[in-house]
């Protein structure tokens, strides 16, 4: 076989596997979504959820989640921009254009799902935090994972060291999944919202990588 032969395979097999990821993570989210709509179990642990959280909060962890979820939205896109930048300077534009299509895309998936279900916001007679729109799925969740994903998988391709990859990995997704509790912490988004948006900006997510490492593997440099 030549190398030819076994990068082809390669891809293929990368496609495979992505493809079928993608379709367990739209399973999912229509088995999330219809759990939801139906008002059940989910929606009742939701709800016990929120007023727990709501209950237990303290001006110094509520002042810390507020921060934490300004780093997903407006920080997240700041930084879009600042690292979109850079790398046109640096003249890597499909990096940047990949990168802008992610987060784009993102925005726009959040809002057409938001709008198809128009899930109503938690209520709380002292709000800690409040937010416009609709609640199913989280933007901020799907976005944040989305962004800081790409922004990983940026950072991994001009890294070698695969203990430095890791660490990357493991911060981008503790970040996110910080984002998501600030959310929840701040009465702004039920658990079940928070999910979904994780799963939407999974499958978002894999489908711009596959993307980009195809573009990749036709080209010396992305």
């Amino acid at each position: 076989m030549t190398w030819l032969e076994r990068l082809r395979l390669r891809v293929s097999v990368g496609l495979l596997v992505a493809l079928l990821a993608i379709g367990a993570g739209l399973w999912a989210f229509a088995e999330l979504a219809e759990e939801v709509g139906e008002q059940g179990t989910l929606v009742r642990f939701d709800t016990e959820l929120a007023n727990a959280l709501h209950q237990g909060a303290t001006p110094l962890t509520t002042t810390a989640f507020l921060v934490i979820s300004w780093i997903g939205s407006p920080g997240g896109v700041l930084l879009v921009v600042i690292v979109a930048l850079l790398l046109l300077v640096r003249r890597r534009f499909t990096q940047a254009a990949m990168l802008t299509a992610a987060y784009v895309g993102a925005e726009g998936l959040n809002w057409l799902l938001k709008t198809v279900f128009m899930r109503p916001r938690p209520v709380f007679d002292a709000p800690l935090a409040t937010a416009g729109y609709y609640s199913f799925p989280s933007g901020h969740a799907m976005v944040s994972l989305v962004v800081f994903g790409m922004l990983a998988y940026l950072l991994i391709l001009s890294v070698p060291n695969r203990y430095t990859q890791i660490l990357i990995v493991f911060a981008a997704v503790l970040l996110v999944v910080l984002i998501g509790i600030s959310r929840l912490y701040l009465g702004v988004h039920y658990f079940s919202d928070v999910v979904g948006g994780y799963v939407a900006g999974t499958v978002w997510l894999i489908a711009c990588i596959t993307a980009a490492e195809s573009l990749r593997r036709r080209k010396p440099v992305l």
